[in-house]
């Protein structure tokens, strides 16, 4: 008869605080090692000595995920020749899981000891998430992946701060919108080049020869450009010339970041569809993907073959929802649950995004569901077209397919 160790694992930078507990959650042991590589192998050499003198058969290790202070841990323990016999489970725990399930113990105190006998108690309960693979020949295309995540999170969250600025150099330029772009070259030559008071007083050949020349002749009606830019000056607080002179030079170095973060995403694509190259798939075959989405996607689910179905691979995603019901009610609108891999389910997301443009199929499912409600209509909509798009990654990958679209247009 088998007989499992659990081990509970809380990582910090100096410390790997272990908890190990019997089937019964009887705690066997704690002890603490650095986190370094001979922190790591007396870790392991501990872990075969309970192993061997309690009559252990296999072996189960949960750590907390943050950040990256578990990945050589987990890796080196994966990888152990002298752990092997024993088929070690590995996983990686999301902090959120662990701190539910740590509100059960409501008179627990806040220490790395505590947070170790969590985990592995939590461990022991079982219905566990993915196991770690020890070989991932995706690692590298993963880690850029992600990287290009981390890129487009700053560009947004810049963009975001130079809107807030924007406003008090310029409050009516947003609420006017004269580009269809804000951050379009034409746009932003008007930002950085005049103030509202100088736009009014601007002579309107001379603004519409600036949005002409700026914007290469491509404005249909440069005219009624200007008109809305005369607008939103007119109608724009004026700063004190001191206070002024602030905000443009913090305008004009968050476009300085903003720019180098947007060279930096096109050198990582680059390098994604070069990297990608190495990976035979079928998700490509998609028009409307391309290589980045592809890879991003593709890198996030590894080893399509763990995953049962795809409706195991939704909820790995976050991509479900909870349904709530007591009694006789029902509850209509539910929130998507994001307890996921955030980024599966951003690629996803933004390959449905892309889908509802360049294929024929999902535009008519993103445009059905568009408009079943009145509320959040296009994230709506959009969540559940990502989620019709794990159905067809999942046989793609599944079954090695290339796609064929079946939709055909009305006539």
């Amino acid at each position: 008869m088998s007989k499992t160790l659990f081990v509970g694992c809380d990582v910090s930078s100096k410390l790997n605080t272990v908890c190990l507990m019997d089937p019964e959650g009887e705690r066997i042991g704690s002890q603490s090692f650095p986190n370094t590589l001979s922190g790591a192998e007396a870790m392991e050499s501990w872990l075969l000595k309970v192993m061997k003198e309690n009559n252990f058969s296999e072996l189960k290790i949960a750590t907390e995920a943050t950040s990256f202070l578990d990945l050589h841990l987990v890796d080196f323990l994966a990888q152990s020749q002298e752990l092997a016999p024993f088929n070690p489970s590995l996983y990686q725990f999301n902090p959120k899981l662990v701190r539910n399930f740590k509100r059960a113990y409501s008179d627990k105190e806040k220490t790395d000891k505590v947070d170790a006998f969590v985990i592995a108690d939590r461990l022991r309960f079982g219905r566990l998430p993915e196991p770690y693979e020890s070989h991932q020949p995706y690692l590298p295309l993963r880690r850029l992946t992600r990287y290009r995540f981390h890129i487009v999170k700053s560009i947004n969250r810049e963009k975001a701060y130079f809107l807030t600025h924007l406003y008090l150099k310029f409050s009516g330029f947003s609420l006017e919108k004269p580009f269809a772009s804000l951050f379009g070259a034409t746009s932003l030559a008007v930002i950085t080049e005049f103030s509202p008071d100088e736009l009014v007083h601007l002579p309107l050949e001379d603004l519409t020869q600036f949005i002409i020349e700026n914007g290469k002749n491509r404005f249909k009606d440069p005219e009624k450009v200007v008109e809305t830019l005369k607008r939103a000056a007119r109608e724009s607080y004026r700063l004190r010339p001191a206070l002024a002179s602030s905000i443009d030079l913090i305008l004009g170095s968050i476009l300085q970041t903003i720019r180098a973060l947007e060279e930096a995403l096109k050198e990582v694509d680059r390098a994604i569809e070069k990297e990608f190259q190495a990976f035979p798939n079928t998700l490509q075959s998609i028009k409307g993907i391309g290589p980045v989405y592809s890879a991003g996607i593709f890198s996030e689910i590894g080893e399509i073959r763990r995953f049962p179905g795809e409706e195991s691979l939704a909820k790995f995603a976050g991509l479900t929802w909870r349904r709530y019901q007591s009694g006789n009610f029902e509850a209509e609108e539910t929130r998507m649950s994001k307890s996921g891999n955030e980024y599966l389910r951003y690629y996803l997301i933004e390959a449905a995004n892309a889908l509802r443009v360049h294929n024929a199929e999902y535009k008519a499912y993103y445009e059905t569901k568009f408009k079943e409600v009145t509320k959040h209509q296009h994230k709506r909509a959009l969540v559940l077209t990502a989620r019709k798009l794990v159905r067809l990654v999942y046989a793609l990958l599944k079954k090695g397919q290339l796609y064929r679209a079946n939709y055909q247009q009305e006539a």
